[in-house]
C-alpha cells in the first residue's frame, strides 16, 4: 500500500542486499542493523541549490586520475563490450578510491558473478566500506529496476550525511532493458530498436539523482557501465546515455 522503501544506515556497510533491500547474506552476518528506511523513488536535489563540481575525486587508477580526472559529483559512463573487464575496473575503483562509502548496484548480473565479485574481486578489504545491492538476471524486470533505485537511495542517505559517496552501477544497459520490459508490458509502443519512448526519461531521471549535494551535504560520484555490443556506440542506450552523463570512458 506504499512505495518501496530501502533500509539505510551504517549497519549496511559490508552487507549484500537483494533488489528489494533484503539481506542476501543474512545466514552469514545476521539481521540488518539499520537507522531507518528511505523511499526508492526520490527526486534529485534542486538544480540551482547544488554545489558546483570544484574538486577532483581520486579513483586510485593512475590512467584515470592522471589523464581523465574525475571530479567529486561527476557522472561518468564506462562503455565497452561484454567481457572486456568493466566489472574488474569498477571493483578496482571501489577498493582504491578516496570516497568514504562505495555503493555498488549489480543489475542483471549472472548469479555466480555476484559471489565471485564479492569474495574474489572486491574482497574483504573492499567490502569494509562497500554496500552491494544485487538483482541477478533471473529476477523479475520489476526487481531489477528497483535494485538500481534501492542502491541509489542508499547512496543518497550517505550523501545527506555529508559523505563522499562512490556509486557504481553495473550495468545501465540492463537497467534500461528492465525498464523496456516493464514499459512494453504496460502497453507502451516500441520505437527505437524496441525501446519505448519513456526510456530516455527513465535513464535521465535515474542518473540525475547522482551528482553534487546541496549546502553541507556530500556528493555522489557515479560510474555507470554501458554495454556496447560490437563496439557500436550508436546503439540506442549508448547514444542516449552519452547526452546524459558528464564524461565517457571507452
Amino acid at each position: 500500500g506504499a512505495p518501496l522503501r530501502a533500509p539505510v544506515g551504517r549497519g549496511l556497510l559490508g552487507r549484500i542486499l537483494d533488489g528489494l533491500g533484503r539481506p542476501l547474506d543474512e545466514s552469514q552476518k545476521g539481521l540488518l542493523r539499520v537507522e531507518g528506511t528511505r523511499s526508492v523513488d526520490s527526486r534529485p536535489p534542486d538544480p540551482l541549490s547544488r554545489a558546483p563540481i570544484s574538486e577532483a575525486l581520486p579513483l586510485g587508477i593512475p590512467a584515470i586520475d592522471g589523464l581523465i580526472t574525475t571530479g567529486g559529483g561527476q557522472r561518468i559512463g564506462l562503455f565497452g563490450e561484454p567481457g572486456v573487464g568493466k566489472s574488474l575496473l569498477l571493483s578496482a575503483i571501489a577498493k582504491a578510491s578516496s570516497a568514504d562509502v562505495a555503493v555498488i548496484a549489480m543489475v542483471g548480473e549472472r548469479g555466480r558473478e555476484v559471489r565471485e565479485f564479492v569474495d574474489r574481486v572486491l574482497g574483504p578489504e573492499g567490502m569494509q566500506r562497500a554496500i552491494v545491492v544485487a538483482a541477478t538476471s533471473d529476477t523479475s524486470p520489476l526487481v531489477r529496476r528497483r535494485c538500481a533505485w534501492a542502491a541509489m537511495s542508499v547512496a543518497e542517505h550517505f550523501r545527506d550525511q555529508g559523505k563522499q559517496v562512490l556509486f557504481l552501477c553495473d550495468s545501465l544497459t540492463r537497467y534500461a532493458d528492465a525498464h523496456r520490459n516493464v514499459a512494453l508490458t504496460a502497453g507502451e509502443v516500441p520505437s527505437l530498436r524496441a525501446y519505448p519512448p519513456s526510456t530516455f526519461g527513465a535513464l535521465s531521471s535515474f542518473c540525475e539523482r547522482a551528482g553534487p549535494g546541496v549546502d553541507n551535504q556530500g556528493d555522489i560520484t557515479a560510474i555507470f557501465s554501458v554495454l556496447v555490443a560490437g563496439s557500436n556506440m550508436e546503439e540506442p542506450v549508448a547514444d542516449m546515455v552519452r547526452g546524459i552523463l558528464d564524461g565517457h570512458i571507452i
